[in-house]
C-alpha cells in the first residue's frame, strides 16, 4: 500500500522540529554552523529519520559534553555521532584538514557543502 505519508515524511519531520526542545536544539546547532534555522531544518529533514529528530535535544547535549578542541569548533561530534549526517571518517578528515593548517571557516564551508 502506498499512502501519501509513507512516501513523503517532510511535513511530519518539520512538525517534530517545531517542538520546543527540538527547536532550541536546531537553533543552537544552526548558530554553531553559521546557518539560519530554516537551512538547518532542511538539512536535518533530508538527512535524519524521525526518531533522531524527536531525540535531537539529548543527542546534541551528549555531543556538547563529548566535544573538545578542533572537533568542537567544527561540531564534528554533533554531525557524526549525534545525528549521523557525516561518517566518522569524514569527520576525522575535516579535523585533519584544520590540524594541517587549513582555516576553520574554509573547512566549515566544506562541511556545509557535504551536508547540502
Amino acid at each position: 500500500m502506498n499512502l501519501v505519508y509513507e512516501r513523503d515524511l517532510r511535513s511530519m519531520k518539520l512538525l517534530i522540529l517545531k517542538g520546543t526542545s527540538q527547536d532550541e536544539a536546531v537553533l543552537s546547532l544552526a548558530e554553531r554552523l553559521g546557518l539560519s534555522r530554516q537551512q538547518m531544518r532542511k538539512i536535518l529533514i533530508a538527512g535524519c529519520d524521525m526518531m533522531t529528530l524527536e531525540n535531537i535535544s539529548p543527542r546534541l547535549a551528549a555531543a556538547d559534553a563529548a566535544a573538545d578542541g578542533t572537533a568542537d569548533v567544527l561540531s564534528i561530534p554533533h554531525l557524526t555521532t549525534a545525528l549521523g549526517l557525516l561518517s566518522a571518517e569524514d569527520g576525522a578528515a575535516f579535523i585533519a584538514r584544520v590540524e594541517a593548517g587549513e582555516s576553520v571557516e574554509s573547512v566549515k564551508k566544506a562541511i556545509l557543502e557535504v551536508l547540502a
